[in-house]
């Protein structure tokens, strides 16, 4: 399998960056407080104005102090825009916190869902699809490239299947073109895809260790609004952007070989919080995804 460096992908009015960004995890805009949610455990909203989920309706049955320390890193999340604002200050707190919840964990082997023999369940699986709602990788953080960038960055996921994990970027329509005749709808978006294996022991029940397999690249188009146009030439796909364009076309590039892509230790896991620390030193807290995006 050919190695998979940084990769920039040119389209009309939008742009498409194809990069292998570290195994914390491929990582969104970021999620705000709605400001008719309650406070505490409300809904939390991405720039998109998707939800991620009504925390008050996922299982709070762990320690009280673990719920209070997760209010207390989902508001500093939220304050930070998902950590890509974070102050040093904001750093130290968000550890801090990290590394109490991690003294809380209910989960004794929260890395089992990945053993080579699949064994019981012990009450909180890693397996799901997740959204990341702070990191201080700066290979996440530095994926914002502000208002006028030519791709607006989306969420942030990771999709959890057993042997596989698929770390997940959404790239959206850039705000300054919306009011442009072509390239979609606002729901228009290119989801990409980085696909590992991963593994785990009984011997290290918190470490996972990722091997690259692959990339995906896929488009979801919605044309709402535009004029109706049969064409099915280069030229109407190119001009219909890179959703459409990877909609008609999608990206499935796997290899004979798999390549080391390092690994993380899961710090936290309950049934709606994952925390998650790489080899490198940086976090990374998901919330897990009762609905779908990805």
């Amino acid at each position: 399998m050919k190695t998979m460096n940084s990769k920039n992908i040119f389209l009309p009015y939008m742009f498409l960056k194809c990069s292998i960004i570290g195994q914390t995890q491929i990582h969104c805009s970021a999620f705000r407080t709605s400001p008719t949610a309650p406070s505490g455990r409300g809904r939390l909203l991405f720039s998109s104005e998707t939800s991620v989920a009504d925390l008050s309706q996922l299982s709070t049955e762990i320690d009280p102090r673990a719920s209070e320390l997760k209010d207390d890193l989902i508001a500093l999340a939220a304050k930070t825009r998902r950590g890509f604002s974070a102050s040093k200050k904001d750093r130290d707190e968000a550890r801090r916190i990290i590394y109490d919840l991690s003294k809380l964990s209910p989960s004794v082997e929260p890395a089992a869902s990945y053993y080579e023999t699949t064994k019981a369940n012990e009450g909180f699986s890693v397996a799901g699809q997740w959204t990341l709602i702070y990191t201080d990788a700066p290979d996440i953080t530095t994926l914002d490239a502000g208002p006028f960038s030519t791709a607006k960055l989306g969420r942030i996921g990771q999709d959890c299947s057993p042997p596989y994990i698929k770390n997940v970027i959404e790239w959206r329509k850039p705000d300054w073109a919306a009011s442009f005749p072509f390239s979609g709808s606002e729901s228009s978006r290119v989801l990409q895809k980085v696909c590992c294996e991963a593994s785990a022991s009984p011997g290290k029940p918190k470490s996972v260790d990722l091997k690259l397999v692959g990339l995906e690249i896929q488009g979801t188009y919605d044309d709402e609004g535009e004029e109706r146009n049969d064409g099915r030439g280069l030229g109407d796909t190119l001009r219909k952007g890179p959703a459409y364009f990877f909609k008609e076309n999608p990206v499935n590039l796997r290899g004979p070989l798999t390549a080391p892509f390092g690994k993380f230790d899961i710090l936290y896991l309950d049934n709606d919080m994952r925390i998650t620390k790489t080899y490198q030193g940086y976090f990374a807290v998901n919330i897990r995804e009762e609905n779908s995006w990805f």
